[in-house]
């Protein structure tokens, strides 16, 4: 009974204090409506707000205020800002930030595709159109990593409808990556070259929340509950895309906004607010120390800064007026607690000493597997470039080979050879996409594409496999299809090839492939491939889409393969939204259909199926440099590139390299490896950008010819200051297509 009438009073407390009025509050924005602010629409769309007691306004900028000194001055309680709060802080305002949205900013440079201009270096002596003032850190700091100061380009005012970059009164012009690019092709036709300061190493916070001081010491339950509702309404527009757009299309759309143009911001902000590898919210103090070191130099002291970034951040376990605020709510836990407390207090011994042993075996198998992935990791990575360095060169002279050889017996081993080096080579990269989705560091490239060319150019690709091994292919794509289509074609593409090229290897002459596509649902398109070929065993359908699984042993043994493909299949189609069914039975074929979700192109999109590289090459003049270690590599570029007329010289070593360049400087191209002795690929780029600037040399192109093939290889190359990017091993075809991108012709 007395448990009873403490669990009553309890309740009754409870219900008191539940019962007050919603508070009511304000958020200004940094800019008007769209899905920059797609959390903050969302929880107050969602009842997040509500949930936590509190009636939220959400006010757009007004661009003729300072956004955040409308917070400062009382007009509204929280607000949106970047990483410019740190000034204000420096400057006595008393802000705070409560929570990180975008870890990156969207901040960059832009520039028309046709003006070469591409990075810091060629802005010298250009029109260069940004917002000078307090926010302009990002741009600022982009072009002193140039060594550009204000006598080396023309500053013009920033004119935020972009009608003098469109018009071309400036070169260059400050924009916002989630949309500028997009609005440039949609409205204007424009193709833009984007310079991002992070591929210098300029990485700022972008997004954040912040309130005053004053709303903290006042109200901290307040600020605690607003901060936890807007990350939750971030959460939910990051898992609810399509939703959060057609609310903000319904309920939010003051500037006639888009489906398409809000899909495209989305998904940028995805990749900015990085909530895949960043606990959504997360701020560290590192970030802004780093962007204290740079308002040194704008006059404020080394002190004043210290102390800025020690106090900026706000902590939401700190709650100085807890106390007041909840003595009702506190009374009745305490109630609670204490009859809990009694209950378990009897087995807490026990169950203290479990958990230690629980917890002990946990930590050490943590760390077990910590190590075995990053061993895996490093494994994929060597056995990668060790083996597609040899293969390089196999695959590259049996090619040369094949064009001299006129006996018909051995041009038929020569091809066994090739054919042989292509399936290694498709089992290696079997094996590494398999590892970055099982890491999840596979990601989606959406783009337009005319699908029904990428149906018939897989199509075609079947055709004399099919009738070399006596199996009839039919195909039947319903013309409903729309013509274009916003989808990952290449993704899409590996696919399907999978699915038919197992049809094909599992069906036995005289049999037959069906290929369907249909669309019978606007926003889902439909795959089906069919054969009458071996078919799979009811109870081991289950077990196909596991990695390195086929039905059974004898498949291995009679067909090949690794057991990889129907994995990486199931695994890409599920990343891309899509579902992947199997029908079957053995002896009586298979059934594979395989549905992904798409959106329209826009009508504005216009399809361009011009080849971007010129087919003669017998015209291009150049003088070569190749930086290449691998002695078999350097003999079969020097066949290549004698093939084409082309004059060059060899580097052993990135020293060698740079030592050439500085005797030598009239080279039209360097090919590039990276691993190798003395200075490698990476640091020899470095010096010969450092000798271009200090001569005021035409920069050189410069293209990484790599063994290093994993993700983020190529971005990575690009950003110590490379041109382009090909990964071995390479064949006579992808040289030429590179070199013609950069000599004359």
């Amino acid at each position: 009974m007395r448990l009873f009438n403490i669990l009553l009073i309890s309740l009754l407390f409870m219900s008191y204090a539940n019962a007050k009025e919603l508070e009511k509050v304000s958020v200004q924005l940094k800019w008007f409506y769209q899905y920059q602010f797609a959390g903050i629409i969302m929880a107050k769309e969602k009842g997040f707000y509500k949930d936590a007691g509190l009636d939220v306004v959400v006010k757009e900028r007004n661009p003729k205020k300072n956004n955040i000194l409308q917070v400062i001055n009382g007009e509204s309680e929280y607000g949106v800002a970047d990483s410019v709060i740190l000034r204000y802080r420096a400057k006595n305002h008393p802000v705070k930030v409560l929570a990180t949205i975008f870890q990156h900013n969207a901040m960059v440079l832009i520039s028309k595709k046709d003006s070469g201009i591409v990075s810091p270096y060629e802005m010298r002596g250009k029109k260069i159109s940004y917002q000078k003032g307090l926010d302009d850190s990002i741009i600022s700091s982009l072009l002193k990593f140039a060594n550009l100061d204000d006598s080396d380009y023309i500053k013009m005012p920033m004119d935020f409808s972009h009608a003098d970059f469109v018009h071309g009164k400036v070169d260059i012009s400050e924009a916002y990556i989630s949309i500028e690019p997009y609005w440039m092709k949609q409205k204007h036709n424009i193709d833009v070259n984007v310079i991002d300061p992070r591929n210098y190493g300029i990485d700022f916070y972008g997004d954040l929340i912040f309130t005053t001081e004053d709303e903290i010491k006042k109200h901290p339950n307040r600020v605690k509950n607003f901060r936890e509702a807007t990350l939750k309404g971030w959460q939910y527009a990051l898992d609810h895309k399509e939703e959060t757009i057609n609310v903000i299309l319904n309920h939010y759309n003051t500037r006639s906004l888009t489906f398409d143009q809000l899909m495209y911001e989305a998904r940028v902000t995805d990749s900015l607010i990085a909530s895949k590898f960043i606990p959504l919210g997360d701020v560290k103090k590192e970030r802004f120390n780093i962007l204290a070191d740079l308002y040194m130099n704008k006059g404020l002291s080394r002190e004043t800064l210290d102390n800025a970034v020690e106090t900026i951040i706000y902590d939401p376990s700190k709650n100085d007026n807890f106390l007041e605020e909840n003595i009702y709510v506190i009374l009745a836990v305490i109630g609670i607690l204490f009859v809990v407390l009694i209950l378990l207090s009897y087995h807490n011994y026990y169950l203290n000493r479990e958990v230690n042993i629980r917890t002990k075996e946990l930590q050490k198998a943590k760390l077990q597997a910590e190590e075995a992935a990053k061993s895996k990791a490093l494994f994929l990575a060597n056995m990668s470039h060790e083996i597609r360095t040899p293969m390089n060169a196999v695959l590259g002279f049996v090619e040369q080979l094949t064009k001299e050889e006129h006996d018909e017996q051995r041009l038929k081993m020569f091809k066994t050879v090739q054919n042989s080096g292509q399936t290694l080579l498709g089992i290696i990269n079997d094996i590494l996409d398999f590892s970055k989705i099982e890491n999840g560091k596979m990601e989606l490239d959406v783009k337009p594409c005319e699908i029904n060319f990428q149906i018939e150019s897989i199509i075609s690709m079947f055709e004399k496999i099919s009738y070399n091994k006596g199996v009839d292919l039919t195909y039947n794509i319903d013309s409903n299809i729309p013509k274009c289509i916003n989808i990952d074609s290449v993704r899409l593409k590996q696919v399907l090839i999978n699915l038919l090229s197992n049809a094909i290897k599992f069906t036995h002459k005289d049999g037959n492939v069906l290929f369907e596509a249909t669309c019978e649902d606007k926003n889902r398109i439909t795959f089906i491939v069919k054969d009458s070929g071996i078919g799979i065993d009811p109870q081991n359908i289950n077990k196909i889409f596991n990695a390195f699984e086929q039905e059974d042993a004898s498949t291995t043994r009679n067909f090949g393969g690794t057991g990889l493909g129907l994995a990486i299949s199931y695994q890409l189609t599920k990343l891309m939204s899509g579902d992947i069914e199997v029908e079957s039975k053995q002896g009586e074929g298979s059934l594979f259909r395989v549905t992904i979700p798409y959106s329209l192109c826009p009508k504005s999109y216009k399809i361009d199926r011009s080849k971007k590289v010129r087919s003669d090459v017998s015209k291009l003049r150049g003088h070569v440099l190749i930086v290449e270690d691998n002695k078999t590599n350097q003999m079969l570029l020097s066949i290549i590139l004698k093939g084409l007329s082309l004059t060059y010289d060899i580097a052993n070593n990135g020293q060698e390299a740079v030592d050439m360049f500085i005797s030598n400087n009239n080279y039209d191209v360097i090919l590039m490896d990276e691993n190798m002795p003395v200075m490698n690929g990476i640091e020899a780029v470095k010096n010969i950008r450092e000798v271009e600037m200090a001569n005021n040399y035409y920069q050189v192109p410069i293209v990484a010819v790599t063994a290093n093939a994993l993700s983020g290889d190529r971005e990575r190359f690009l950003a110590s200051g490379m041109n382009d990017y090909l990964a071995k091993p390479y064949n006579e075809q992808s040289i030429k297509e590179i070199l013609v991108k950069y000599l004359r012709g």
